[in-house]
């Protein structure tokens, strides 16, 4: 038998596993198969069916990957943001109570509302470590470190 008789051979086989794979698994269900005489013999596997290959109208489109969200902080752990001084810092805030959010060193200050979630963006333009926090609670939710660039 020559290389070539051989590789057929095997390609053959290879097909007909992955064809009674493909049969077996699609049965699928809760049912047990029926009881088979000792001389009953297997169905071929040529009688199988194989379900055409998607077309071009059935794929669907991929979907750009959008810009993920700016993390979010909440209170009770607080987090830990790090950006790099030029970068945009962006993060959120959700609260369960009223109260305003102080990034300290930045001084920047906006109020949240219970269940409600800002969001901050400003540049990274001063190094170093800052706190964010609940002020009226007094309660650190983030600590923001700039490094220089």
């Amino acid at each position: 038998m020559s290389r070539a008789q051989r590789l057929t051979l095997l390609a053959i086989a290879a097909a007909i596993a992955i064809i009674a794979v493909v049969a077996l698994s699609s049965s699928g269900g809760d049912e047990e198969p029926p009881a088979t005489s000792a001389r009953s013999t297997a169905t071929p596997a040529a009688t199988a069916v194989v379900e055409p290959a998607a077309t071009a109208a059935e794929t669907p489109e991929p979907t750009p990957t959008p810009n993920p969200e700016p993390p979010l902080v909440i209170p009770g752990k607080p987090a830990k943001l790090r950006f790099t001084q030029g970068e945009t810092i962006r993060f959120r805030v959700r609260a369960d109570t009223a109260d305003h959010v102080h990034v300290h060193g930045y001084d920047m200050v906006q109020d949240v509302e219970p269940g409600k979630t800002i969001t901050f963006s400003f540049p990274a333009k001063i190094t170093g470590i800052f706190e964010i926090e609940l002020e009226d609670a007094g309660e650190e939710i983030a600590q923001l470190r700039v490094d220089p660039a």
